[in-house]
């Protein structure tokens, strides 16, 4: 075991975006799902959790799967809560095991020496609850300067954790089982972090690959020119020098959906203004109000809910193909200097 939590999360959650990604596409996007979906465990964990069930909710048996399906079909299906419980499941085992192994590999805590401390810094986490540290936060202040990630501990303060427990009651640190709760707990930021940002973009970049669709991520490029300022989308297709289309993917809540919407506008107008031939495509997931999705739509060519990712890679498939029907909104927004 050499993976922190993080990375072992990160590699679980885009297990599960592949399972949703096939998924949308066998139950035309989570709406008519078959016995074959509601016969495997994670497909019927991510249909029913998505229709709001607790993990635990879900039925041993099929009938009862579907039943309970049946029963909230009226319920909107919410893909980011239909990954969150499975995600936590999933990561489960690897917790148990992290700390089944910290503690063998430092006879439970009775031998634990700096120099093991620094070679093996995914510990971390459970280092910190056996020392009843339980922020980040905390621990910066006990250990002052110096590096301390489950990536990467300096030997300074791999010097300083081992002194602390060397000077702590043995008998004062928490079991295993004590332990593995805590981190458990723990988690929900790591889960919040991937579901809120992971999963939503890499159910779109799966889709566009399952077109061959070339694009680009955020971090991969500089930015797209615009009329006014040269700024980044989440992807760019095919590249930054040429775009043919970007997409924009973006959850929100009814209380800031006309904020969001005026920022993603603006970037619309700006690029579309500079490239009359790009798509401008936004997905989006939350509770946007009805009158927000309608006026995004004056500006962006597709307004697409993010469980449709699939259909709208199909149609850039067919734009980058030469259908130009694809391209619904030419803008014609420039900025001239008055010359008078």
């Amino acid at each position: 075991m050499s993976e922190t939590l993080y990375q072992h999360a990160t590699k679980k959650m885009r297990e599960i975006v592949d399972v949703m990604l096939l998924l949308a596409q066998e139950s035309i996007n989570f709406h008519q799902p078959t016995d074959v979906h509601f016969s495997d465990i994670d497909k019927a964990t991510i249909l029913l959790c998505g229709k709001g069930y607790l993990i635990n909710d879900v039925p041993i048996e099929i009938e009862d799967r579907k039943n309970a399906w049946l029963s909230r079909s009226a319920i909107t299906f919410g893909i980011e809560r239909s990954a969150t419980s499975l995600l936590y499941q999933k990561i489960q085992p690897f917790i148990v095991q992290l700390v089944e192994n910290a503690f063998s590999e430092t006879n439970n805590f009775n031998s634990i020496s700096s120099t093991w401390i620094n070679q093996n810094p995914f510990y971390l986490p459970v280092l910190m609850h056996a020392l009843g540290i339980f922020s980040k936060r905390d621990l910066q202040k006990i250990i002052g300067k110096g590096t301390a990630s489950d990536t990467k501990i300096s030997k300074p303060v791999s010097e300083k954790l081992a002194e602390l427990f060397n000077d702590i009651d043995i008998n004062t640190i928490p079991n295993k089982i004590q332990i593995i709760e805590r981190i458990k707990r723990t988690t929900e930021g790591i889960v919040r972090d991937l579901v809120g940002k992971l999963l939503l973009e890499d159910f779109v970049a799966q889709a566009l690959e399952n077109e061959d669709v070339p694009f680009l991520r955020e971090e991969q490029y500089e930015a797209i020119t615009g009329v006014v300022y040269d700024i980044r989308a989440d992807f760019v297709i095919p590249s930054p020098d040429a775009p043919k289309a970007f997409i924009e993917v973006r959850k929100s809540s009814s209380g800031h959906a006309s904020l969001y919407a005026k920022d993603k506008m603006f970037s619309a107008i700006n690029w579309k203004g500079r490239h009359h031939n790009c798509l401008g495509i936004i997905i989006v997931d939350g509770p946007w109000t009805q009158s927000t999705l309608e006026i995004m739509g004056r500006v962006f060519d597709y307004v697409i809910p993010v469980e449709h990712a699939n259909e709208v890679a199909r149609k850039i498939r067919d734009y980058l193909n030469g259908d130009q029907s694809i391209l619904r909104w030419m803008i014609q927004f420039h900025i001239t200097k008055n010359k008078a």
